[in-house]
C-alpha cells in the first residue's frame, strides 16, 4: 500500500453525549487505518456446537444401525437426514471456528483503509478505489457489524464460506460485504471512516 503521508486525514462527525447533541466538532481520524483480526470471547462455543454436533451424528448412526432391519422407510430417512444434518452443522462450526482464529493468528492486517483505496484482504486481491463506492449501509447483530458496499463497477471478490457475509463462491460482485466487527480497532471508528471516504473521492 505504499506509506501514507503524515497529512492525510478524514474528518468524522464527532460524537453525541447526554449533555450535547449539536455543535459538535468533527473528529480528525489519521490515515492509513490498518486493523488486524482479533479472536472474541464467544468463538469458543462454535467449537462446542462443532463437537456437539458430530456427537449427535454418531448417536444417530448408532441408533440406524440397531434399528435398520426393524425400522420403516420414514425412520431410516428420518436417521440418515439426521446423521448428514449434524455432520454438516459440525463441519461449518469447525469450520467458522478454524477460520477465526487463522485471522487472529495472521501477523498482517486483514482491513486496510487509505484515503484512496479500501483493501480487506479476507476477499479482495488488491485495493479498491472509493469513487467505486455508490452507497453504503451497515448490518449489525448482537455480535457482528458489516458494511454493504454497492459497487459501480464489479470486483472480484474470494469466496468467504465460513465468515459472517461471506461469499459461497469466487467471482465477480457488485455488491460487497465487509465484516467490521472481530477486528482490533474500534468499530464506531471504521463504520465512520467508511462512511465518510466515498463521499470524499466523489466528483
Amino acid at each position: 500500500m505504499g506509506e501514507a503521508d503524515a497529512s492525510d486525514f478524514v474528518e468524522v462527525p464527532g460524537d453525541t453525549t447526554l449533555w450535547k447533541t449539536q455543535g459538535i466538532p468533527p473528529i480528525r481520524i489519521k490515515l492509513p487505518i490498518e486493523a488486524s483480526g482479533r479472536f472474541p470471547w464467544y468463538w469458543p462455543i462454535f467449537g462446542i456446537a462443532s463437537v456437539w454436533a458430530l456427537s449427535s451424528s454418531v448417536k444417530f448412526y448408532s441408533t440406524a444401525v440397531q434399528n435398520w432391519e426393524a425400522g420403516n422407510s420414514l425412520g431410516r430417512l428420518g436417521w440418515v437426514a439426521g446423521i448428514f444434518g449434524c455432520l454438516f452443522v459440525s463441519f461449518l462450526f469447525a469450520g467458522m471456528l478454524a477460520r477465526a482464529v487463522l485471522d487472529a493468528a495472521s501477523s498482517r492486517p486483514l482491513l486496510i483503509l487509505t484515503k484512496e483505496a479500501l483493501w480487506d484482504r479476507r476477499q479482495l486481491d488488491e485495493p479498491m478505489p472509493w469513487s467505486n463506492v455508490e452507497q453504503v449501509s451497515f448490518q449489525s447483530s448482537r455480535l457482528s457489524l458489516a458494511a454493504h458496499l454497492k459497487l459501480a463497477q464489479p470486483v472480484y471478490v474470494r469466496s468467504g464460506l465460513f465468515r459472517f457475509g461471506g461469499t459461497v463462491t469466487s467471482g465477480l460482485r457488485s455488491n460487497v460485504v465487509v465484516l467490521i466487527s472481530d477486528l482490533d480497532m474500534d468499530e464506531g471508528v471504521i463504520e465512520k471512516v467508511i462512511v465518510a471516504l466515498p463521499k470524499n473521492a466523489q466528483p
